[in-house]
């Protein structure tokens, strides 16, 4: 059995590793709804499940792009190379302006006809998603497309306001609802596979995918829908991905500037903690306190983790750039790196300075499992702690 010494001291390293992570987490949050990332991948994800690699997408034509595609399903807007209807007949006394330059066609884009549709033009937001003055770029093999707008060279204001999140269902009602109205709600798959086999030929992606799904499902609409939501939800899934890895770089930049301003140094906290059992006990009793922030809001998550940092430091934990206790004695000497425990007054080498940056180093990797990891393994260790040892058994008397 693990002596309650050893047990107190991983639990205050777990304590700071998942305080450190936490707070890490609360700020990259923070700094992803300031940049609006969120509904910047939702949107770029869907436009190459979409569009593929294709044209850009104008999130303000996409009420257009959306009467144009049900014009074109109907049928009222015949399917020609352009994907815009033919011109009609002019009269003779229209021989000249007829002669004039054939406007500029629509935006060819399957995302911009599914963001105009009634069913996701709003999804929860203030206004329609065809307000916002943005362009999907051309997409990337494994990337979600990249968000411009003609006013600001990085669009964080607009893409705040975008949704993060559509559900599977609105989308496959959507998508329906695009191949095929049908006001008294008995839409049949004979009428959405007519409905994909009138999409355009600039519309490959979706037009095969679509006919796939429509074929394994028969004359099944309900399988149709689970099918088209699946499909949804793993290229999501997907998207999903991106964006953990994407927020992850901005983690472990934050959680090094924490780091580095909070002085959170593993060794150095490890030493105090293995050196001084008062100290010891004290972190051990604050850390069984501490919550992982779950069903709480970032402000009172944010002001939790900082009051257990207090204590934990008030406790004794070296966390901060205070006077190390060697320093802080009367009649001593000590330059400030003796002061902030980089150096020592004693006399030392370069290799304090390593050990400091390996100290630094261990805190920074930490980061990467998680707080819920730590949080998760503190309350292991808090109940391994509260359990003790067995007690040792008594042999009977006149054994």
């Amino acid at each position: 059995m693990l002596s309650s010494g050893i047990i107190d001291l991983a639990i205050g390293l777990v304590f700071v590793f998942g305080v450190t992570a936490a707070l890490s987490s609360v700020f990259t949050e923070l700094i992803a709804r300031f940049l609006g990332l969120r509904g910047a991948y939702l949107l770029g994800g869907l436009r190459q499940l979409l569009d593929g690699t294709g044209s850009q997408t104008a999130l303000n034509d996409a009420i257009g792009n959306y009467n144009e595609m049900k014009a074109l399903v109907k049928g009222a807007v015949p399917a020609t190379a352009g994907g815009a209807a033919p011109p009609a007949t002019s009269p003779p006394a229209a021989t000249a302006a007829s002669a004039a330059p054939p406007a500029a066609p629509a935006t060819k884009s399957a995302t911009g006809a599914l963001l105009g549709s009634p069913i996701l033009r709003s999804q929860g937001m203030i206004g329609q998603i065809s307000s916002r003055d943005l362009t999907l770029q051309p997409g990337k093999p494994g990337r979600p497309s990249r968000i411009t707008t003609g006013t600001w060279k990085r669009p964080w204001r607009a893409c705040r306001s975008l949704p993060s999140y559509i559900s599977a269902k609105s989308f496959s009602a959507a998508i329906i609802d695009l191949l095929v109205p049908n006001a008294a709600g008995q839409t049949t798959m004979a009428q959405v596979q007519d409905g994909i086999d009138t999409l355009p030929e600039w519309m490959p992606t979706p037009k095969e995918s679509l006919q796939t799904l429509a074929a394994n499902a028969g004359e099944d609409i309900d399988l149709f829908r689970t099918s088209v939501e699946n499909w949804y939800d793993d290229h999501m899934s997907r998207v999903s991905g991106w964006y953990k890895r994407h927020v992850s770089k901005i983690t472990i930049v934050v959680g090094t500037t924490l780091i580095l301003l909070l002085n959170i140094n593993t060794l150095t906290v490890g030493r105090t903690l293995w050196n001084n059992s008062v100290v010891r006990t004290a972190v051990s009793t604050v850390a069984a306190k501490t919550t992982s922030c779950q069903n709480q809001s970032q402000q009172d998550c944010l002001a939790g983790l900082q009051k257990q940092l207090s204590d934990a430091a008030q406790a004794g934990l070296p966390i901060g750039w205070a006077t190390v206790p060697d320093c802080a004695a009367p009649k001593t000497s000590c330059n400030w790196l003796d002061q902030r425990g980089i150096f020592s007054r004693h006399g030392g080498s370069g290799w304090e300075v390593v050990i400091v940056l390996i100290g630094f180093l261990i805190t920074i990797i930490a980061l990467t499992p998680g707080a819920r990891f730590w949080f998760d393994i503190l309350g292991k260790l808090g109940s391994l702690r509260t359990t003790g040892p067995k007690p040792a058994v008594t042999p009977p008397s006149g054994a």
